[in-house]
């Protein structure tokens, strides 16, 4: 018996795209050498994603941190000047102000169970986005509160164990394949993709909008 949804922030909840995040870009663009916005953010996502992997348990960092530490790691190369701090805090308007998608609001409206978001963000941020959206999940589950990082197995155990949940009680909605469906599949937990591609994968559901879900309930 279902007994709870978990779900993704950004890309499912929120966009991930916004104005502070091209706003930040442009500003990248503006103090260094490096023209191209799209290069930019992804030097950026690569160098903090590969960091995602390296700070978890004991090695644990929150994501602010690692931000900060992504943009340490590519300055140099496209000589951007300014302190990274100043970047970094341009990022954090972007996770907590982010517009959410037209579905979000009518899939909190209608989901006949309780809604938990499993997040890579720092709690905070997404506590003011809930805030500033005034969306009202039934937890926040975040990378601060477990100490690991998505794609990690540990993440989502210590999600089901903070829940007392099973995986079998719980289903997962996320919008990356790499992260969000390998971390729910590591536990033997439902995953469904929000896409407008396909996948071959037989553990995955894809679904066009969040409403969709709950058909499978």
């Amino acid at each position: 018996m279902l007994k709870a949804i978990f779900i993704d922030h950004m890309g499912t909840l929120v966009y991930e795209q916004s104005e502070y995040l091209e706003s930040l870009i442009q500003k990248c663009v503006d103090h260094s050498i490096e023209k191209d916005p799209q290069k930019i953010a992804e030097m950026w996502y690569q160098k903090h994603d590969e960091l995602l992997k390296q700070y978890n348990g004991e090695n644990y960092k929150k994501e602010y941190d690692i931000a900060l530490e992504a943009f340490d790691a590519i300055k140099e190369e496209i000589q951007l000047e300014g302190d990274s701090h100043e970047y970094c805090d341009l990022l954090t308007q972007h996770w907590m102000h982010t517009p959410a998608y037209d579905d979000t609001y009518d899939f909190f409206a209608q989901c006949p169970l309780p809604i938990y978001i499993i997040t890579n963000n720092d709690t905070y941020y997404v506590e003011e986005s809930m805030k500033n959206l005034e969306l009202k999940p039934k937890g926040i589950i975040s990378s601060e509160t477990t100490h690991y990082y998505k794609p990690a197995k540990e993440m989502f155990e210590k999600a089901l164990e903070i829940t007392k949940l099973n995986a079998n009680e719980a289903v997962y909605i996320g919008d990356s394949l790499n992260k969000d469906m390998e971390a729910a599949k590591s536990v033997g937990m439902r995953a469904f993709l929000i896409s407008k591609e396909k996948t071959d994968d037989p553990q995955v559901t894809v679904l066009e909008s969040l409403l969709d879900v709950f058909e499978y309930l």
